[in-house]
């Protein structure tokens, strides 16, 4: 059985995970496509998805306002599971958790952006229910980027 936990932006797990993800996306994508920064106070809920051994496989923050975009818009980012957990339903757990949160917090709209390459992650999205949207601030210009809406 998994365990989500609500965690700071600081949490060791939560940094080992963010800087795999990352990791990652140079891999696929080479330097230029490095994560944008997150800034501290930014990030208004970490979480980390645990196995049964109490390891943090998985994670996802809400960046709540979206920066880009007026209150009422929060942004979901970092998204990652390890690659051994995978196709397991992880990430669609951590999505649905933290779209619970945003609307706990009276967010109407999720945004994300994602690679074009990463075709799990927009399955993922697709399937449950974001839908394509113009790139925001600062994706505007990529065209390695994917951009996501949905309304809650």
């Amino acid at each position: 059985m998994t365990t989500l936990v609500r965690v700071d932006w600081t949490d060791p797990d939560l940094q080992r995970l963010v800087t795999a993800q990352e990791a990652e996306v140079i891999e696929r994508y080479g330097d230029e496509m490095a994560a944008q920064p997150l800034e501290p106070g930014t990030v208004a809920v970490g979480l980390l998805v645990r196995d049964d051994a109490g390891v943090a496989v998985g994670c996802g923050v809400l960046r709540d306002p979206a920066p880009a975009f007026q209150a009422g818009t929060a942004e979901l980012n970092r998204m990652y599971v390890v690659p051994e957990q995978r196709r397991k339903g992880l990430a669609k757990v951590i999505l649905r958790e933290l779209e619970a949160i945003a609307v706990q917090r009276k967010v109407t709209q999720l945004v994300l952006e994602t690679g074009v390459l990463l075709e799990e992650a927009i399955g993922l999205y697709s399937s449950e229910g974001y839908r394509i949207i113009d790139n925001y601030e600062p994706y505007e210009d990529s065209e390695d980027s994917r951009c996501f809406a949905k309304a809650l």
